[in-house]
């Protein structure tokens, strides 16, 4: 059994790195879309008078948290990808020379700040 050249391991990390970061964007536009569509929801109900609304806002709350846990997993393997892709690619490398991948770095603080928004409107409202 032959064994995988380092510029074909990091090719495949860099390659899990681009599809990681997609993922953590479509994770946001998903939710956000969730979001909406129980706003709505939650919104006819009250205007219909139904009884129980307040489950749409407990399973919005619930939805923020997910994909704010889910954001959280997300960069931590980012960060286990990005860890090995500096090994790979050593001291001279020209892409991570100097930078510091951390779990919770801009991106996702960001990406935090934006889930506790969603929670910040479904119990300010």
């Amino acid at each position: 059994m032959s064994m995988i050249s380092k510029d074909v391991q990091f090719s495949e990390l860099m390659n899990q790195l681009r599809h990681l970061g997609a993922i953590r964007f479509v994770m946001l536009g998903v939710c956000a879309a969730l979001t909406v569509g129980m706003l709505t929801a939650h919104y006819s109900l009250i205007g219909l008078g139904v009884e129980r609304v307040s489950y749409t806002r407990l399973i919005g709350t619930a939805v923020a948290v997910l994909f704010a846990v889910f954001e959280i997993l997300a960069s931590y393997h980012y960060r286990q990808f990005a860890n090995r892709a500096v090994e790979l690619e050593g001291a001279n490398g020209a892409i991570f020379e100097g930078k510091k991948v951390r779990v919770f770095g801009p991106v996702t603080l960001l990406s935090l700040v934006i889930y506790a928004l969603i929670l910040v409107i479904w119990w300010g409202s």
